[in-house]
């Protein structure tokens, strides 16, 4: 009776163990999603790089891209349901501030958070929402002209 019992012991370990190291739905899509990205010329990271983002819910991805618009240095951070500027605060007083403020509003809402600066664009979204969300916001990003 004890041999059963180690034998069956034995063949759950081996199934639980199998079903470890098969990719769930979620995953293989996850890396689907970010195989389409790089080939898209996005970098992916995440919170824990250089960039200084005000949220730190790793439960959103940074992705990066070049940066061929002429505005090379803004924050902006959902707040309420649009994005505002946080920094830096002279931008507002530039000439095309409003233009700037417009092309911005009609980012995704995907979008928590974005930075500009010299050679990226590096934003902050939530990868769950598919690569249909990724093109939209690609889309968006490199008409991002001032």
């Amino acid at each position: 009776m004890n041999v059963y019992i180690i034998i069956l012991l034995v063949i759950l370990f081996l199934v639980g163990s199998i079903n470890l190291v098969i990719p769930t739905k979620k995953t293989r899509m996850l890396s689907d999603l970010r195989l389409i990205a790089r080939k898209k010329g996005f970098q992916i990271s995440s919170l824990t790089s250089k960039q200084k983002f005000v949220s730190k819910n790793l439960k959103f991805v940074c992705y990066s891209i070049k940066n061929m618009s002429n505005l090379k240095n803004a924050h902006y951070v959902l707040e309420e349901s649009s994005l505002s500027l946080y920094e830096p605060i002279k931008l507002k007083f530039d000439d095309n501030f409003e233009e700037i403020e417009n092309k911005i509003s009609n980012l995704p809402r995907s979008i928590l958070e974005i930075i500009f600066n010299d050679s990226y664009i590096s934003f902050l979204w939530n990868e769950n929402l598919g690569i249909d969300e990724l093109e939209k916001i690609e889309k968006h990003l490199k008409n991002f002209f001032i």
